[in-house]
């Protein structure tokens, strides 16, 4: 007999799996509070999953390992997204900085530097 903790725990794993698949940036905010939630719930479960456990619940454990690295990669890849998302967001700032006000980098007491070396 496999505890309902155990079974849960796997439930909420594939929903983070099946979650961190959808990739559209205007659903992104609803995603993470999705996946904070279910991560939370998953931190709840994993205090009630305690030893000793039977034979059962230790091929069901085995079998859980292969989707728990599924979840990793697939967290670290969404994680590196949003990181590559807020670097493309910093770009974007600066060059419309530099759009909006061209001379701000030009020295402005006549003498010319060349920056090039």
């Amino acid at each position: 007999m496999i505890r309902e903790s155990l079974i849960s725990w796997r439930d909420v794993t594939e929903q983070l799996v099946v979650i961190l698949d959808e990739r559209e940036e205007e659903k992104r905010d609803a995603i993470i509070t999705q996946i904070e939630e279910l991560i939370n719930k998953r931190e709840d479960l994993q205090s009630s999953i305690q030893e000793p456990f039977t034979d059962e619940e230790k091929s069901f454990g085995q079998a859980l390992l292969p989707l728990e690295k599924i979840l990793q990669a697939k967290l670290k890849v969404y994680l590196k997204d949003i990181r590559l998302d807020i670097s493309d967001q910093q770009k974007k700032k600066v060059s419309v900085n530099a759009y909006m006000d061209p001379y701000n980098q030009v020295f402005r007491d006549g003498t010319f530097y060349d920056k090039k070396k």
